[in-house]
């Protein structure tokens, strides 16, 4: 169906044919006791046909088991597998642990070579076979590892590891300042693991290549360069030597792989540096886009870009979910994608169209910075979005008149799509979504979509590295204040974005602290652009020690680029609360066959404005939920620690459980012996005298 075009709005061609498969349904789930992989199986629906925990006894669930971890905590972000009457996943402390399922006895663990800090991975590949094999990437290294006992598979690669820079352009003289690793896992095709990764988001990078390795040797079988080599289609997007220049484009939220018609939908990032693009002229191919790549070869079948020449790090970072919906009356095979901006978009797996009407709206093209050139129209979903759109005054709440002045005395651009600048812009989706990586579950025995969104603007600055290296500010206090404290805290204790860092700090040495300043960890940015003395005195002000500058960082060369900006800093008010009127999370519910919202309620209550008599505030989110056929939604994700139940049909909150920590995480549900168990990741909190772990629940 195509939306009629009125005279200021351009017709979007959306896809670029270049195959057709035939209409086929994938694979099925043949255990529908087991929680397979991450997402529950290929399709990423996050469902599982499981009933016995439903709407009429989830008021009765209790706690079944807890694992901790051994050593003091940090986050967990991973969504454990159970198969066998194991779950396996990954704890705090970057070990891989198995489970008994019904128990929680700790059965075996397996130790990366490299013990990354923080951790980021969200899941891992199961494979069956002989032996079931668990594909595993931590730090730059990617592991096969007996699912039985927790040991390395010798065979694969070298002695059960592959170098994960395989293939991608790399100098080993860089590799300390472009880490490569991976936040979501693979997929298995046949007798290939394919797979996305992350790379810097601030430059230098480099471009986050889709990979696809075998299964039983590791040998690197096909590349797809997701910034196009001269002479590839979509090269012309960029300017001159771009695969040198600039980086990203990568896949870090996951994939979906329809086995049946063997095609493999990759959903990609922004380019690198994601808020200024004068070094990147273009629409920038193939960034921000949904990706359907023949899976056996890695040949582009076609794709949809769905932010052009991104300048708000509007990328894609949630896994696609393949669905059926009706279409007059016919079953269309089809793949959804939420986003950032709170958008869902869908597509005819097999050519690409879209079956939601989007049109390609003028926006804003004048910019402030130098050479910047923002492309003029972007992609636009007609049916109603799930989270809000722009930063207007109809969303300011009790703090309107404050906002107002401030944006008038600031010179603050608040529209959807305002190009940066070194004024302020406050946005609103924000790089925290709408959507992230969480994505949405699918109960496709309703046909119905569950996402839960963040709706917080974010004031986001660019910033002249030039001035700050030539000031070469030393001051520990200063410095902290002015690059870490929107996310952590001026007490250093935490924000909904960044972790307390008061007793965590002191479990580091000061390289590792000095490394994750100078090259970041999701979401905290890379400060590469600092010297070494700045990122010495802010080691010493977050460890309250003196100021030492014997780093192993020491020799890794600064950022030479021209502009950074402020960090992902939420936009407050003067009483330090966000300065929009709630809710701030929320839950929704959308039919897929119409794009409609069926409902949407609050995800998340903050204590304090609860304290101030204003309930259902909603909260800041990340993570996911699933979706099972009793009808219920079970998420964690919000600040306030709780584990929810959500009613599928109302959006009612039917049960809650307070948790020790954050569950920054997608839960898992399984059936052993006829009994269904609900299991999720628990960050650590150390107020609570919790390290981190899993923690499961049954109904006695």
């Amino acid at each position: 169906m195509l939306h009629i075009m009125t005279p200021h709005l351009k017709r979007l061609p959306g896809y670029f044919l270049l195959a057709f498969f035939s209409a086929c349904s994938p694979g099925k789930q043949s255990d529908t006791s087991a929680w397979p992989t991450f997402g529950h199986d290929v399709s990423n629906n996050k469902f599982a046909a499981l009933a016995d925990i439903n709407t009429t006894n989830v008021s009765q669930l209790r706690e079944a088991w807890r694992l901790e971890d051994t050593t003091e905590g940090g986050g967990v972000y991973f969504n454990p597998v159970m198969m066998n009457k194991r779950v396996i996943g990954l704890m705090p402390s970057n070990k891989l642990v198995a489970m008994d399922a019904v128990t929680g006895k700790r059965l075996w663990e397996f130790t990366p070579d490299s013990s990354a800090i923080p951790n980021w991975s969200k899941g891992m590949t199961y494979h069956p076979g002989k032996p079931d094999r668990i594909f595993l990437i931590s730090g730059g290294t990617l592991y096969a590892i007996n699912a039985e006992d927790g040991n390395i598979i010798k065979d694969f690669g070298s002695n059960g590891r592959v170098d994960f820079y395989e293939g991608l352009e790399v100098a080993d003289s860089m590799r300390a300042r472009v880490p490569v690793s991976s936040n979501a896992p693979g997929v298995v095709y046949n007798n290939l693991f394919i797979v996305g990764c992350k790379v810097p988001d601030e430059l230098p990078s480099t471009p986050g290549d889709i990979r696809a390795f075998n299964i039983n040797t590791g040998r690197l079988e096909w590349i797809f360069h997701v910034i196009p080599k001269p002479g590839e289609f979509g090269a012309d997007t960029w300017g001159e030597n771009a695969r040198q220049r600039n980086g990203g484009a990568n896949c870090w939220g996951g994939m979906a792989l329809d086995k049946e018609r063997g095609i493999v939908f990759v959903p990609t990032a922004s380019p690198s540096f994601d808020f200024y693009g004068a070094d990147r002229p273009g629409q920038n191919l193939f960034a921000n886009c949904l990706l359907a790549l023949d899976a056996k070869t890695g040949k582009r079948l076609w794709h949809f870009q769905t932010t052009h020449h991104d300048l708000w790090d509007r990328d894609n970072g949630s896994p696609p979910n393949l669905v059926t919906i009706k279409r007059n009356g016919k079953d269309i095979d089809a793949v959804a994608l939420v986003t950032k901006m709170g958008y869902l978009f869908m597509f005819d797996r097999d050519t690409g169209e879209s079956l939601f009407d989007v049109d390609e709206v003028p926006v804003d093209t004048v910019s402030s910075m130098p050479g910047e050139k923002p492309w003029p129209t972007q992609p636009v979903p007609v049916n109603p979005p799930f989270a809000r759109q722009g930063y207007q005054e109809a969303f300011f709440g009790h703090s309107s008149a404050w906002i107002k002045e401030e944006i008038v005395k600031n010179k603050y651009k608040t529209g959807v799509y305002e190009p940066p600048s070194m004024e302020g812009l406050i946005m609103l989706p924000t790089a925290h979504g709408g959507a992230n990586w969480g994505g949405a579950s699918v109960n496709p025995e309703t046909n119905k979509l569950f996402v839960n969104a963040t709706d917080i603007p974010m004031i986001l600055k660019l910033t002249d590295l030039k001035k700050i290296r030539a000031a070469n500010q030393l001051n520990p206090e200063i410095l902290f204040r002015t690059y870490c404290s929107n996310c952590h805290g001026a007490d250093k204790k935490g924000t909904g974005v960044g972790p307390d860092l008061t007793g965590r700090a002191k479990k580091y040495k000061n390289e590792q602290i000095a490394g994750i300043v100078q090259k970041g960890a999701p979401p905290m940015p890379s400060f590469g652009f600092l010297s070494q003395e700045q990122i010495a005195s802010i080691v010493a002000y977050v460890k309250d020690t003196l100021v030492q500058q014997s780093f192993e960082t020491a020799g890794i060369p600064q950022n030479n680029e021209p502009y950074g900006f402020n960090g992902y800093s939420f936009y407050l008010d003067p009483e330090n609360n966000p300065a929009i009127a709630p809710p701030f999370g929320t839950m929704t519910a959308i039919d897929l066959n119409t794009g409609n919202i069926d409902w949407q309620v609050p995800l998340g209550e903050d204590p304090k404005f609860k304290k101030m008599g204003i309930a259902n505030s909603g909260m800041f989110n990340r993570g996911g939920g699933i979706a099972t056929s009793g009808g219920l939604i079970f998420i964690g994700a919000t600040g306030d620690n709780m584990f929810r139940a959500f009613d599928q049909k109302t959006g009612k909150v039917l049960w809650e459980y307070q948790l020790p920590g954050m569950a920054s995480s997608i839960p898992s549900t399984y059936a052993v012996d006829n009994k269904q168990y609900v299991v999720i990741a628990v960050n650590g909190q150390q107020e609570n005298n919790f390290k981190g772990g899993y923690i499961a629940f049954s109904i006695p």
